[in-house]
C-alpha cells in the first residue's frame, strides 16, 4: 500500500490541480486580509485581533474553490482509470482493492491537506509580518486548532467525493454531484448546512486562548457535523468501491 500511496501522492496532474487550487485559495484569502487591512485603518495589531482573523480567512468563497477543487481530484483519482479502462498507475505487487482505494483517497486528502493549510499559514504570516510577535503569538495558540479543522473539513469533503465518485456512473456526472452535494446546501442557505457549524466553531476562537480544549473546534458539535460523517462515509466508499466490478 505504501508504494501505491507514493505513485498517488506523486501523480503530477494530481499535484498540478491543487497546486492551481491552492493559488486560487490564496488570492481569495489575500484579497480577505486586504480588505480587512483597509477597513481597520492600518495597524499595529494585537493578538487578540489577529487570532479571529487568523481564523476568519475560511471564507464562503474558500468553501467555493475547495467545493469545486475536491470533486475534481477525488474524480481523477477514483474514476478516471475506471472510465478509460486503463490503469495509469501499475502495481508490480498484489494489493487488495482496498488497500488501492484507500491510497488513493489519502493522497487525495493529504495533499489537499498539505497545500491548502500551508497557504493559510504563509499568506497569514506574510500579510502581518510588520508584527512579528503578534503573529508567532497567534500561530503558537490557534495553529494546531485550525491544522484539527483543516484535517476535519477536507476529510469531510473528500469523502464526500469520493462516495459520489465511486457510486456514479462516469467521470461527468462524479464532478458535478460531488460539487453540488457540497455547496448547493450552503447557496440555499439551508439552516441544517455543517458549514454553519464550521463557522461557529471558527468563531469561538478566544476559548482556544483559555485552554486548546475548550476551543469549539475540538468540540462535539463540530466533530459530529465533520469527522464523524467522514469516517462513515469513508467506510461507505470503501465498502462501495469493494463491492463494484472494476470495468
Amino acid at each position: 500500500m505504501k508504494e501505491v500511496l507514493r505513485w498517488e501522492l506523486r501523480s503530477p496532474l494530481n499535484l498540478a490541480m491543487t497546486s492551481g487550487g491552492a493559488v486560487l485559495i490564496g488570492l481569495v484569502m489575500k484579497r480577505y486580509y486586504m480588505t480587512w487591512s483597509a477597513s481597520s485603518h492600518g495597524g499595529p495589531y494585537g493578538v487578540d485581533i489577529l487570532g479571529s482573523i487568523f481564523r476568519d480567512a475560511f471564507t464562503g468563497d474558500v468553501y467555493l474553490l475547495l467545493a469545486l477543487l475536491v470533486p475534481f481530484l477525488v474524480t481523477l483519482a477514483v474514476r478516471l482509470e475506471r472510465d478509460e479502462g486503463v490503469a495509469l498507475s501499475v502495481y508490480s505487487l498484489p494489493v487488495s482493492r482496498v488497500r488501492i482505494l484507500l491510497a488513493k483517497f489519502l493522497a487525495a486528502f493529504l495533499v489537499l491537506f498539505i497545500f491548502v493549510f500551508s497557504v493559510h499559514l504563509l499568506l497569514f504570516y506574510l500579510h502581518f509580518a510588520d508584527t512579528p510577535k503578534a503573529v508567532i503569538g497567534v500561530l503558537k495558540v490557534q495553529a494546531i486548532p485550525m491544522a484539527f479543522f483543516y484535517l476535519s473539513a477536507l476529510l469531510f469533503m473528500v469523502s464526500v467525493a469520493a462516495v459520489v465518485a465511486i457510486a456514479s456512473p462516469n467521470t461527468y456526472v462524479s464532478i458535478f454531484g460531488g460539487f453540488v452535494l457540497l455547496y448547493l446546501p450552503e447557496f440555499l442557505g439551508a439552516g441544517w448546512f455543517w458549514l454553519l457549524k464550521w463557522r461557529d466553531a471558527l468563531g469561538n476562537y478566544k476559548w482556544a486562548t483559555i485552554s486548546l480544549s475548550m476551543d469549539p473546534v475540538f468540540g462535539w458539535e463540530f466533530i459530529k457535523a465533520s469527522l464523524l460523517p467522514a469516517l462513515v462515509l469513508t467506510a461507505l466508499y470503501l465498502l462501495v468501491g469493494n463491492w463494484r466490478d472494476v470495468r
